[in-house]
């Protein structure tokens, strides 16, 4: 996986790129991400974070083939890889705008609810798999995806398991904008210069008042989240499900 930054005017532009694996994540992925945008951040001349992944797809969430790879410990450092991308997005000083094409999944799904917009193409596919492997949300996506969508479409999307489409994006509110593939470019381009006008020091202000709302929720469902995933990792369920994902890649 490579992690790049460009200049976009006063936007700064944060890719990964795997697109053999559509763009799924390891730990050094979500840690070079996670160190770019607050890289981006502490730059005053930055008014906004675009996030991307390369190619047709957002992000596949986390790499499973890390995960059958992985014991206890190098699941936890993966849980809280997962966390801190979520910390650091809101705690950024600048809006963070995640530009969502194709899959996006899993953790990559929590991420991209903890970014202030998201601009979504009208081909995207949205799900949170955990629960049909046996493991749970990640990164507050427990807290943040009730409060993107609405309850009763956080508890489909993450009871259910079940992929969700373009409109199903837009009907809930995850899409703060929904447009064709092609359309993509020109709607960056579009709210980095919105931005551009706006004072830094106002939006830090106003992204802090908004954060600052969830008071202590938002550690405790990451606490929670993390005490569930660990727990289960080494259950029965995850384990059988993992065997079989190895399986497949054999076939």
């Amino acid at each position: 996986m490579t992690v790049t930054t460009a200049e976009l005017g006063t936007g700064r532009l944060i890719a990964w790129d795997r697109q053999a694996r559509r763009n799924a994540w390891d730990l050094e992925t979500m840690t070079a991400i996670a160190d770019a945008i607050e890289v981006a951040g502490a730059d005053p001349d930055v008014s906004c974070i675009v996030l991307r992944g390369a190619g047709d797809h957002f992000s596949a969430g986390d790499d499973l083939q890390s995960a059958l790879e992985a014991d206890s410990a190098a699941w936890a450092a993966t849980m809280e890889g997962f966390q801190r991308l979520t910390r650091v997005v809101l705690d950024v000083p600048v809006p963070a705008i995640a530009a969502v094409d194709g899959v996006c999944v899993g953790g990559a799904l929590e991420f991209a609810a903890s970014c202030d917009l998201r601009l979504c193409t009208d081909r995207v596919l949205l799900m949170t798999p955990e629960v049909g492997i046996g493991l749970v949300a990640s990164n507050a996506g427990t807290l943040l995806l009730p409060e993107v969508l609405g309850e009763t479409a956080a508890r489909e999307l993450l009871l259910g398991g079940e992929p969700r489409d373009a409109d199903w994006a837009r009907r809930t509110g995850f899409a703060t904008e929904l447009v064709a593939p092609e359309a993509l470019d020109a709607r960056i381009d579009h709210w980095i210069e919105v931005f551009s006008r706006t004072s830094r020091a106002a939006v830090a202000a106003t992204k802090v008042m908004l954060n600052e709302r969830f008071g202590s929720l938002l550690g405790e469902a990451m606490d929670r989240e993390s005490h569930h995933a660990m727990r289960l990792f080494d259950e029965g369920d995850a384990k059988a499900a993992l065997r079989a994902f190895a399986d497949r890649r054999k076939g």
